[in-house]
């Protein structure tokens, strides 16, 4: 019995003994851990695309919503009735200034004409031998001035006749489009009717209206953008800014003169405005490095000097072809262009630029 409780004891204390040791072995202090920590190797941090940037001038501009309009519209109306005898021009053709683009039977006008012009013959020396008569004593000053008269209203009837054949001739009042051709052959004219519609495309004008804040801000002169319906881009000076706002919508009318040698902008087209208001600096910067902070806020991400990832809020003060313009930003900075969206404020990181990858990618090739 006294044996028994012998071996019972002994294996008690073996296994307190194998208890203990397995804690005290698997334990470890504070030191011991940051020692550890400091033998392992940390881990490289993050590589980021980096691109330096710079402030710019900038024109600060407003948008608005206008359309295109001919600079001249005219409708040609005849200035003599007669029949249309020969139509020498078409909707949509081209035409320059003086372009014949009707013509009338002139009818009897030659033969007015011509008889007009004998009657100015036969006035002019009537009124020679009054005069030579004159000067002998012959004839008194009264019919002299009689003969005067005479000739003076032959000379006006002859160019009255002139003038009404003339106008047998329609012709375009300046460069232009023919819109719409009133007239066919044929047809017979009372006079002031309408012939044709001729549109003057060049300069083609672009009418838009601005509200009466940025009025001030505004001058006649300044070169403002255009955007089309297309998504095309012309250019032209301010060339009109208007006095009196319109009653309903409280804005004033704008008009921008563009170029339109080639007439490939029309009249009617929906047009966007951008009209310059101030110069401001601002980056241009392509809208793919935008970012957003956990509250919203957009912005973009750069590095500091020690390699330190910043965030900073911007204000989108217009775009262009080549990217966008914003405000709010460091006079020059690193910008992240690629990898902004796998770092934080705050991360360090490994800034490279476009031209050390190409110089690597250069000895990797040669290398290889």
């Amino acid at each position: 019995m006294r044996k028994s409780w012998i071996i019972a004891g002994l294996i008690a204390v073996g296994a307190t003994a194998w208890v203990a040791s397995g804690q005290f072995a698997d334990s470890s202090t504070p030191a011991d851990e940051a020692a550890e920590a400091q033998e392992r190797p940390a881990a490289p941090p993050p590589m980021v695309r980096v691109r330096q940037v710079t402030a710019e001038p900038m024109l600060s501009e407003i948008t608005v919503q206008g359309r295109t309009l001919s600079d001249r519209t005219v409708t040609v109306k005849n200035e003599e009735s007669g029949r249309v005898m020969e139509v020498l021009v078409d909707r949509g053709d081209i035409v320059s200034e003086g372009d014949l683009l009707i013509r009338l039977d002139p009818e009897d006008r030659e033969v007015m004409v011509e008889s007009a012009r004998a009657l100015v013959t036969q006035r002019e020396l009537e009124f020679a031998a009054a005069r030579r008569l004159n000067d002998q004593g012959h004839s008194s000053d009264v019919t002299l001035l009689t003969a005067r008269a005479a000739l003076d209203a032959a000379r006006a009837s002859l160019r009255s006749a002139e003038i009404a054949l003339a106008n047998c001739d329609i012709h375009a009042p300046f460069d232009g489009v023919v819109d719409e051709r009133h007239a066919e052959l044929g047809d017979y004219l009372d006079r002031g009717e309408a012939v044709a519609t001729v549109v003057d495309l060049d300069p083609i004008r672009v009418v838009g209206q601005v509200s009466e804040r940025y009025l001030g801000a505004l001058e006649t002169g300044a070169v403002a953008s255009v955007r089309l319906i297309d998504d095309r881009f012309v250019e032209g000076p301010i060339s009109f800014i208007g006095s009196i706002a319109d009653e309903t919508t409280r804005t004033f009318r704008v008009e921008v003169e563009v170029p339109n040698a080639d007439g490939q902008v029309i009249q009617g087209l929906t047009s966007e405005l951008h009209l310059p208001i101030e110069e401001v600096t601002a980056h241009r910067i392509p809208a793919s490095v935008l970012s957003l902070a956990d509250d919203g806020t957009l912005g973009v991400k750069s590095v500091d000097a020690d390699d330190v990832v910043q965030f900073h809020p911007v204000r989108i003060l217009g775009d262009s072809g080549s990217g966008i313009w914003l405000g709010g930003l460091p006079e020059a900075f690193r910008l992240i262009v690629v990898g902004q969206e796998f770092v934080l404020p705050g991360d360090r990181v490994n800034p490279v630029t476009a031209d050390e990858i190409a110089v690597s990618s250069d000895q990797t090739q040669t290398e290889g």
